[in-house]
């Protein structure tokens, strides 16, 4: 099976460390751009709001209950295949994170997560995705395509965004906003990027009603 009937929006699917050529030459405004909603009026642009940019680019925020900017801490993945050599077949893998819960937990179902991303043709924004508890660990398919080196993840794992560039930073870093598109339901998820030494984490879960 090929890779491409995995990926949502084919041609829009950004595949970290095997840029496929339908990406070739995009910028970061420019992938951005193309996961976004469509613009809202002038007005309303106007009227919105959103925190100012923290002192540390390296790491992920997700806006508290006070409107300010709490840090996501980063975990550990590990990809039990080898994504720097070409591909010698099609392959479905995973990405694992130890531990069953992610040791930030939120209740709210529509998050909003912010991150700095360097502006550069060959950088794009990462994927918020949802995790499968699977063996006191959680996972999120990754799969490889023959030829190319890298990997890509399985679009039914990754929650439809809204990309919204904020501004940009000193040292060509853009200032971004990331929230889905469709409510959270309870569960695990991860912010995934190039790193998969840095995947911030959080767990979505409700008080259970008296």
């Amino acid at each position: 099976m090929r890779l491409r009937k995995h990926l949502w929006r084919p041609r829009l699917m950004l595949v970290f460390g095997a840029a496929l050529p339908v990406l070739a030459g995009l910028s970061l405004l420019t992938a951005a751009a193309a996961f976004a909603a469509p613009s809202w009026p002038a007005a309303s642009q106007a009227q919105q709001s959103f925190p100012p940019p923290p002192a540390d680019r390296t790491l992920v925020y997700i806006e508290d209950a006070t409107k300010g900017l709490a840090p996501l801490p980063f975990e550990a993945g590990v990809l039990p295949i080898n994504t720097n050599e070409v591909a010698k077949s099609d392959r479905t893998s995973y990405i694992e994170l130890k531990g069953a819960s992610a040791a930030t937990i939120i209740n709210t179902i529509a998050p909003h997560l912010y991150v700095f991303v360097p502006e550069r043709p060959d950088e794009h924004p990462p994927f918020l995705v949802r995790l499968t508890e699977r063996r006191g660990a959680r996972r999120v398919r990754a799969m490889t395509q023959k030829g190319l080196r890298g990997y890509a993840i399985a679009s039914e794992d990754i929650i439809k965004p809204h990309y919204r560039v904020l501004g940009r930073a000193e040292g060509g870093m853009v200032y971004m906003e990331i929230r889905p598109r469709v409510p959270l339901e309870e569960g695990e998820y991860a912010i995934v990027g190039a790193d998969l030494q840095r995947i911030a984490t959080f767990r979505v879960a409700f008080a259970a009603k008296p």
